[in-house]
């Protein structure tokens, strides 16, 4: 008995099958291979600086993410910290010379306004949550109450400016790799050295490097309520 091939069309169905069959195992395997799933930006995140950003305002910086949406991003670099007292830049506020405060660098936009930081159990005042037990504001009640309250359990840095970006462009930079994401830790955060959180964090985020593709477009500044007096 002698077997019968079957018709050109049928053979081209099996060709086609056997592919797509091929492929399905392949995407499987490259599946089960590539790690942890990346971090997307959102209010809470850490935005680290990649090792070749070339923008002077945020070459090895940390910056936490407090606002992200489809109108821009908003955020503070928790690394910079200064020499200055927060005493001696708001003199006016009473309780700082008591409980030294360092000043932080929050970022290139409106250096003329303080952010707060706070650690704290619940929401203290109208401060905006942010992740865990963090919280945002740039009320200056907040910082007179804060600072009077000697025997408080809460935590707070404040930051001079703060980092802004437009519609897309954040988006846009990671892209290009400038950044990568991380979650937030609030113990980083209140890091007593934050002279080191970067080279931590970059080498810890080298596998979880974003890889955003929108389009670039102009920053829009965005402002906080704390005006620092001028000198």
């Amino acid at each position: 008995m002698v077997a019968r091939e079957p018709p050109e069309g049928s053979r081209v169905r099996i060709r086609i099958q056997i592919g797509v069959l091929l492929l399905c195992l392949l995407a499987g395997g490259l599946g089960a291979s590539s790690g942890p799933p990346r971090e997307e930006p959102a209010r809470g995140k850490f935005l680290i600086a990649g090792p070749e950003m070339r923008d002077p305002n945020f070459s090895e910086t940390v910056v936490l993410l407090l606002e992200y949406d489809e109108t821009g991003a908003l955020g503070l670099i928790i690394n910079w910290p200064t020499e200055m007292p927060a005493d001696h830049v708001l003199p006016d506020v009473e309780g700082l010379a008591e409980s030294p405060h360092q000043v932080f660098i929050g970022g290139p936009v409106q250096r003329g306004q303080i952010t707060l930081l706070v650690q704290a159990d619940e929401a203290p005042g109208d401060a905006r949550h942010v992740f865990a037990d963090i919280y945002f504001s740039g009320s200056g009640d907040l910082l007179r109450r804060l600072a009077s309250e000697t025997d408080s359990d809460k935590q707070f840095r404040l930051y001079l400016g703060f980092a802004g970006w437009g519609v897309g462009q954040l988006d846009a930079e990671l892209a290009r790799g400038g950044w990568r994401v991380l979650p937030g830790e609030a113990p980083i955060v209140f890091d007593p050295s934050p002279e080191s959180v970067w080279s931590e964090l970059v080498e810890r985020s080298t596998v979880h490097w974003t890889d955003l593709r929108t389009p670039d477009s102009d920053p829009e500044d965005t402002t906080t309520g704390l005006d620092v007096p001028s000198p």
